[in-house]
């Protein structure tokens, strides 16, 4: 299987993206994807990638990285969510990069099981909202939000485990905070198989859904 995705993988970017843009520099693109696979749970900007490939000894520029990443989303190998809390420049240049398939995000990844857990979530809402997805990110942190839908949505593989209660404390606080800036009308923590529910006073709650239950629903 891995065999076969890397072969797919290889398809992509020499076929959609390095020839049809005549793309020079093929160590960077290589790297800049790299590095946003590696970062794929963390806001960044073009000018942190090029300055990650930068540190390898292979120049690039700002400028190429937003071509690279343009040509990524031209040929679907890439979407990007805005952080919803941000100002308008910001928006635009610090973003968070998700893969549009699970199978070639892991072709960069050595275990990863929390980056995979929230790439999926991530394609299942983009598939959904579109561009009415967004991150939230000022003063709290929150994977997924929906402004339009007053809802948003953490990604954590466990919170329930015996070594998991610095996460249980930073996923529930964080829902509990962006609701009291943004009242939500639905807040869903997705996990690889837990399932409960957190109540947080006023009549409200926190589902915790284990994802193949959530990507059915």
């Amino acid at each position: 299987m891995r065999h076969w995705l890397n072969d797919l993988y290889e398809k992509i970017l020499l076929g959609d993206i390095i020839q049809r843009n005549k793309v020079k520099n093929e160590l960077a693109l290589r790297l800049a994807f790299k590095r946003m696979a590696e970062s794929v749970m963390q806001p960044v900007s073009f000018t942190r990638i090029a300055n990650l490939v930068k540190a390898t000894g292979v120049s690039t520029s700002t400028a190429s990285v937003i071509d690279y990443v343009k040509y990524a989303k031209d040929a679907c190998l890439l979407f990007s969510l805005e952080n919803y809390a941000s100002k308008f420049v910001e928006k635009e240049t610090v973003k968070k990069h998700y893969f549009v398939d699970n199978g070639l995000l892991s072709i960069f990844l050595s275990g990863g099981e929390g980056a995979l857990l929230e790439n999926v979530c991530a394609i299942h809402l983009h598939r959904k909202f579109g561009e009415q997805l967004f991150f939230y990110n000022k003063a709290v942190e929150v994977d997924f939000y929906i402004p339009e839908e007053s809802y948003a949505i953490q990604a954590s593989y466990s919170i329930m485990a015996e070594d998991a209660q610095d996460t249980y404390t930073r996923e529930v606080e964080a829902l509990k905070k962006l609701n009291a800036y943004q009242h939500l009308d639905r807040m869903v923590i997705v996990t690889y198989d837990e399932e409960s529910l957190i109540e947080i006073g006023n009549g409200q709650s926190i589902e915790v859904i284990p994802a193949w239950k959530w990507l059915l629903t």
